[in-house]
């Protein structure tokens, strides 16, 4: 491998690290939150989502050591690049409801996935088996959970709205997601 591609790999390997410390962090704390409990399927899909993101975490804790990777200063930097919107979004979450938390796990896991793309990239241009395997992994495991989390989103809202006053369309969440379900299936032409 060249000296380039060990570079880039470091880097975008101590970025992910970053990344799933972040969201794994987030998610535990979103599970010890009792509104989150309230929603079972949703507590479910985080708890996976947070033993997966820790899993991936020791693999990628893995690979930077066996690269020579400096796990100190290069992290604080990826936690910087990769991470700091994901930092703005769940910096209070506690204050938030339920729906943005939700929201910034759509947004966390979709910044994983198009991530882990990127590495796999790496991995695969840089005949990187270990990082090319993980990244996909990673891809694998992070892109259904957008759409898994975004079909909880609409009706987590509606109940939501439902704890302030009635709602004018009991059908709402359920016309949301199949409108977004709509909206994800339309391929553009290319």
């Amino acid at each position: 491998m060249s000296d380039t591609h060990a570079s880039n790999l470091k880097q975008y390997v101590n970025d992910m690290i970053g990344l799933e410390a972040d969201v794994s962090k987030a998610i535990r704390g979103q599970l010890e939150d009792d509104r989150v409990k309230r929603h079972s399927r949703l507590a479910a899909l985080l708890e996976r989502i947070a033993v997966q993101s820790e899993s991936r975490l020791e693999r990628l804790k893995a690979i930077s050591k066996d690269e020579g990777g400096a796990l100190g200063g290069a992290i604080k930097e990826g936690v910087m690049t990769a991470t700091g919107v994901l930092a703005g979004l769940y910096g209070k979450m506690r204050e938030h409801p339920v729906s943005r938390m939700v929201r910034d796990d759509i947004v966390a896991q979709t910044t994983a996935a198009t991530s882990y793309g990127m590495l796999l990239t790496l991995g695969l241009s840089a005949s990187h088996v270990e990082c090319a395997r993980l990244a996909e992994d990673g891809l694998r495991a992070c892109a259904p959970t957008v759409t898994l989390l975004t079909s909880e989103l609409p009706e987590i809202v509606a109940s939501e709205l439902a704890e302030d006053a009635p709602l004018a369309n009991p059908a709402a969440a359920q016309t949301a997601l199949a409108t977004i379900r709509e909206a994800w299936s339309e391929a553009p032409s290319a």
